[in-house]
């Protein structure tokens, strides 16, 4: 048995978006050589099913756990996080953590010093990005720490997939996700060489400002596992909140720390990024030139009109270079080397 080890979960989709990042990462760590200790992943939507599955592997993992392990946890994991350490130290193994989630970065729950203690019991931390690590530090954690950069999107191109030419006198910017309330803000930009399509739920015609000559255009809502297939647009937006001039509220605050999955998922339909300046994956933007941040959405006109016709394709370019490591779990890979 490898020294390497992790533990296998239940999820209530195979196809649900919230679980898709964390599906990705037990597929990478198997690919790297790391061994599922615990009951294979399984799919099952009913809730005290899947916890009963859930509480049954780690358990399974725990018993057969060796000493001297190192064992990868996924953070958070419902209740099962502060088990899995208890077991890890019964067994002198040491724990890397991976965290794709922070309450005490979430205004609203306010700083928890319940969740720092507890991820101060791991030995090694992957976090999302350089603003995620320096809180960290901040908070005397003493475990090695390195960053993911970005999350991996495991996916294989369909052929069939729409993507239609660039026309760069109309150039369609895509939301995918919920739709906040700055949605139906949009109507009030100045009109530019832009409109935007509309991926997800929450779209209300109602709340429409200007129907007789919107820029909003809704495409409709699609399975996680389809979406890939039918998003067709020359930028990916990643904003959120109730206002055009910044990213207000809990998660929008949360961006500046916070590497969404969204992101990845831009890539993947092969679009550059459009992106809130204080967003912390800004920097990971500009330096790979998949894009450009923007203070306000007010910006977007201006900032798409500067653009030339070859700026525009060499982002596409740039593109393409980073989705072949999101899409090969390259990210998750490089951070599991450094660490070892």
């Amino acid at each position: 048995m490898s020294n390497k080890v992790y533990i296998a979960r239940n999820y209530r989709s195979k196809f649900d978006a919230a679980g898709k990042a964390k599906m990705d990462c037990e597929t990478i760590l198997e690919n790297n050589g790391w061994q599922n200790i615990g009951f294979k992943q399984t799919w099952i939507s009913n809730s005290i099913l899947g916890t009963l599955i859930s509480a049954l592997g780690v358990t399974w993992a725990i018993l057969r756990m060796k000493s001297g392990s190192t064992v990868c946890l996924q953070y958070p994991f419902n209740k099962f996080y502060g088990y899995c350490l208890w077991g890890a130290k019964l067994k002198n193994s040491k724990v890397l953590t991976l965290v794709h989630d922070l309450k005490s970065l979430k205004g609203k729950y306010g700083h928890s010093d319940k969740e720092v203690e507890l991820l101060k019991k791991s030995d090694q931390l992957i976090v999302h990005n350089d603003k995620m690590g320096a809180w960290f530090k901040e908070h005397n954690f003493t475990a090695d720490i390195t960053n993911i950069e970005a999350f991996d999107y495991l996916h294989t191109d369909n052929p069939n997939a729409k993507r239609t030419p660039t026309n760069y006198e109309q150039l369609r910017i895509v939301f995918a996700g919920n739709m906040g309330p700055f949605i139906f803000e949009l109507d009030d930009l100045e009109r530019g060489n832009f409109k935007f399509d509309l991926y997800g739920v929450g779209f209300d015609e109602k709340k429409v400002k200007n129907a007789n000559n919107t820029i909003l255009d809704y495409k409709g809502c699609f399975p996680s596992n389809e979406v890939i297939d039918h998003i067709d647009g020359d930028f990916g937006l990643v904003w959120y909140g109730n206002t055009l001039d910044s990213c207000d509220g809990v998660t929008g605050q949360y961006l500046k720390y916070n590497n969404p999955h969204k992101l990845s998922l831009y890539l993947l339909c092969d679009m550059p990024i459009i992106i809130w300046d204080k967003a912390a994956m800004a920097d990971l933007v500009e330096q790979e030139g998949i894009g450009f941040r923007v203070k306000s959405l007010r910006d977007i006109k201006q900032r798409l009109a500067e653009l030339t016709p070859e700026q525009i394709d060499e982002m596409k370019q740039n593109v393409q270079r980073v989705k072949a490591d999101v899409q090969s779990g390259q990210f998750l890979t490089s951070a599991l080397q450094r660490l070892s």
